[in-house]
């Protein structure tokens, strides 16, 4: 293990690859990346895998405007493809919920996204065989779409080792070391290694590290299943990635069959465990808001974490009070989709002294305190 670095990242999922590979780009490759398990094992691994511009905070859509451009030339600067899908996606939502589909399809439009309000025929047309009780409104965004993480990871970590960046996998960080308020090593399972940057880009474990530097950031890991049925003849067809944002379930096409997905169970960092009983929750309600499911079968199953924050916003950038440590983590299930634009924004800001293609002051930690 390289006993020094001018960077280090904590965490390798698809944040802390962004992060590296930019770093690189920007001509800094004395950089090394930590990931306890390997890359991709955590929430990005387990992701729904959607870019959808209806998601973000007014704040987050600068960044998801620049990583949508990012995705479309993804081939070209890196080589391999991310299997951008433009299915579509298709927001459901009750008569409370209708009031913010309006203002975000007003503001969406402004920002030069194609999106459309629809009701219950074209939501019908979309996605066949819902039962609409309690709809009251669609928002519809044709070019969002579906994308593989794992290939951006993997090109994301390939680029960057080409241009010099170190990345560890099996090697878990276990503290750190600071001397007059600002780090100068992190302490891993295979030795110390002394830093001039730290980033906590560590997912659902970045709440416990930011507590090795007396921070306490305000993240909740939230708890959601996923399943993935068998045929059902009446989504043979095209769909589109279909979330309804009262119990945050989401439906969208997986090879022949349907993913599914819902939960916002709070828990801790390790609890990755499939709870049965939640299980037929998930089932229950699909079958309820899309009846043709009741014929599928459940092939597979798996639960992964979300690690969210007050206002729905990741926490980024350096903090005041600690030296030398920047976070990369809050992203509740929005990290897949603005990883581009999040490695190139912090890649900027520890090179450079400030981010200057997208402004992202305004994520900052501090805005969370008293």
């Amino acid at each position: 293990m390289a006993d020094c670095a001018a960077v280090v990242i904590i965490g390798g999922g698809i944040q802390g690859l962004s992060l590296a590979y930019h770093l690189a780009l920007h001509g800094m490759n004395r950089v090394c990346l930590l990931e306890e398990q390997t890359l991709g094992s955590g929430s990005s691994g387990k992701s729904a895998s959607v870019i959808g511009h209806a998601f973000q905070s007014e704040r987050c859509l600068a960044l998801t405007l620049w990583s949508f451009q990012a995705l479309l030339r993804f081939e070209e600067e890196l080589g391999a493809t991310p299997d951008y899908e433009p299915i579509g996606c298709l927001l459901l939502g009750d008569e409370q919920e209708a009031v913010g589909f309006r203002q975000r399809h007003t503001l969406l439009r402004e920002r030069g996204v194609t999106c459309s309000l629809i009701g219950p025929d074209e939501i019908d047309r979309l996605t066949p065989g819902l039962n609409l009780d309690g709809i009251e409104l669609g928002l519809h965004l044709p070019a969002d779409g579906v994308l593989d993480p794992h290939m951006m990871m993997m090109a994301y970590a390939k680029q960057a080792r080409r241009r010099g960046v170190r990345i560890l996998e099996g090697v878990e960080a276990t503290s750190l070391e600071l001397h007059h308020g600002r780090v100068t090593g992190v302490q891993t399972t295979g030795g110390l290694i002394s830093t001039d940057w730290v980033v906590n880009a560590a997912g659902a474990r970045a709440r416990e590290v930011a507590s090795w530097v007396g921070l306490d950031l305000p993240i909740t890991n939230l708890k959601r299943h996923v399943v993935v049925t068998g045929p059902v003849e009446t989504y043979r067809c095209n769909i589109p990635f279909t979330y309804e944002a009262g119990p945050a379930w989401y439906m969208r096409r997986e090879g022949p069959g349907v993913l599914l997905g819902m939960g916002k169970t709070a828990t801790h960092a390790g609890d990755v465990a499939v709870d049965q009983s939640y299980l037929l929750e998930l089932i229950d309600y699909s079958i309820h808001r899309a009846p043709p499911l009741a014929e599928a079968g459940m092939m597979t199953s798996w639960a992964g974490l979300r690690p969210v924050t007050p206002d729905d916003d990741p926490i980024l950038g350096p903090v005041d009070r600690v030296g030398g440590y920047v976070n990369d983590c809050g992203w509740g299930g929005i990290g897949v989709m603005n990883a581009p634009a999040a490695g190139m924004a912090l890649a900027e800001w520890l090179c450079h002294g400030r981010a200057t293609t997208i402004n992202v002051d305004h994520f900052g930690a501090e805005r969370f305190e008293p």
